[in-house]
């Protein structure tokens, strides 16, 4: 389980309350990774924009300065081949007063300069990107019948399109910003609509988790991940305890039936001491001779001799639909209608005693085969009512059955021949027995008997095992 806070100690050495963040919250990441999407998104389109605006500015000097460098280009010719510089200045200061250029020059081939008008802008002088006021200056040649005698250099006085990108940029700015801000405000409401199920099961998981004892005496918090890795582990932590889970569910059923098991895992908060009275049967098989046989061999020997006959009989038992109730040294308690009720738990409990039979007869010639001794089991079998439930102390309990029926079934065992089943007479003719066949069975009168513990005689009868019983 993950630690989340460590706390305890000496009030002296606890440190001050430290409410800064140990993790970076993942509605805080969301909104870092919208507002730098949103942000990428802007620049790409100013950029994109202003490219745009750019060319289209620079196309429009272009063809600004070619309408009115082009006329001055035709008429300069003569002009520069006859001198008249005093002409061709006046021409080019007309073109500089009408506001049209703001600096122009004529060149001839063969003198250079010969006629200037304006002011050229500075090498250092302000403009604003894209466009830039020391852009290079438009040239045109100066023919005269085809002949090139010089080229007039202009710069259009480019104040209005400097003007209008400046304009463009700052409504791009204050656009831009509009739009973050509301992007941003739109991401921190849908971070946290998104995120707050994961706060709450983080929440819930860091209410549930309790400081380790290595935690007492160190007030250092230590959770330094996000909900997302907090759920991960709070995943994994469920998905270790839905297996640890089921193999309790399955080692319970190695200790009590399957229906007891079931009763349990479904009333967990009702697992107390206490019962019900129920009407079942209860038996008993035990080994003939077993306090001898217990002498003649190891306690390996014999553990692996008990083990060898109790797995087939527990599966016998389960498959007839009855509850291995327990295991007491060398005898088998078995109940029918107990843990679930059964009203045929007499015919049930008599055909498993005589499966019983049958499954340990056959392990006894599996056991002659490998030239081992036989081992005799005698049944007692006996129906009533008796309590069922939770038996024992509250710190320790187990889920079993009392009372007379239980007594006189575990008295009967002790007179049961070798390899026989024994029961009551008033057990066979009980009207819930007379509903099934069981005119095929044999049953042998063994007379009255006065058991231990018991005040009148009981009638005696020992059922043989049939195969042809319905």
């Amino acid at each position: 389980m993950m630690r989340l806070f460590r706390r305890g100690g000496p009030p002296e050495q606890r440190r001050p309350a430290d409410f800064t963040p140990r993790y970076l919250p993942i509605a805080w990441k969301i909104v870092a990774v919208i507002a730098g999407l949103t942000l990428t998104g802007i620049g790409v389109l100013a950029w994109v924009i202003l490219s745009q605006v750019s060319t289209v500015l620079n196309n429009q000097i272009q063809a600004q300065a070619e309408l009115t460098v082009a006329p001055v280009a035709r008429t300069s010719g003569e002009l520069i081949l006859a001198e008249d510089h005093l002409t061709l200045e006046t021409l080019l200061n007309s073109l500089v007063e009408d506001g049209r250029v703001e600096h122009i020059a004529a060149y001839a081939i063969d003198r250079g300069r010969v006629a200037e008008a304006g002011s050229p802008p500075a090498d250092d002088a302000d403009g604003v990107w894209p466009l830039t006021a020391g852009a290079e200056p438009y040239r045109q040649e100066v023919r005269f019948q085809d002949v090139q005698v010089g080229y007039i250099e202009a710069r259009i006085d480019s104040a209005p399109m400097q003007e209008l990108m400046r304009n463009t940029i700052n409504a791009g700015v204050i656009t831009a910003a509009i739009v973050f801000l509301l992007s941003l405000i739109l991401a921190i409401d849908i971070s946290k609509r998104l995120v707050r199920p994961l706060e709450r099961l983080a929440e819930s998981m860091r209410e549930r988790m309790q400081p380790g004892p290595d935690d007492q005496d160190d007030p250092r918090v230590v959770l330094r991940r996000d909900e997302i890795t907090q759920l991960t582990e709070a995943f994994n932590t469920m998905a270790h305890d839905l297996l640890r889970k089921d193999q309790v569910e399955a080692a319970l059923r190695r200790y009590v039936s399957t229906g007891v098991a079931e009763d349990i895992l479904d009333n967990l908060d009702r697992v107390e001491l206490g019962g019900r009275a129920v009407e079942g049967s209860v038996l008993f098989a035990d080994i003939t001779g077993y306090t001898a046989l217990s002498q003649q061999c190891t306690p390996e020997a014999l553990g692996r001799m008990l083990n060898e006959f109790f797995g087939p009989m527990t599966e016998c038992i389960a498959e007839h639909g009855g509850t291995v109730d327990k295991y007491m040294g060398d005898c088998t308690m078995a109940v029918f209608g107990a843990a679930r009720p059964d009203p045929d738990h007499r015919i049930t409990a008599l055909r498993t005693g005589l499966a019983l039979l049958d499954t340990i007869a056959g392990i006894n010639a599996e056991r002659e085969a490998r030239g081992e001794r036989r081992v005799e089991f005698r049944i007692g079998l006996y129906a009533g009512e008796m309590l069922a439930g939770n038996m024992g102390a509250r710190e320790r309990m187990q889920f079993t059955v009392v009372g007379e029926t239980v007594n006189l079934a575990a008295r009967l065992v002790t007179i049961a021949p070798p390899g026989g089943l024994v029961t009551t007479r008033d057990f066979m003719e009980h009207p819930h027995m007379s509903q099934h066949n069981t005119g095929k069975l044999v049953q042998e009168d063994l007379g009255q008997h006065a058991l231990h513990g018991l005040s009148e005689p009981v009638d005696v009868v020992r059922v043989h095992p049939s195969r042809t019983m319905a």
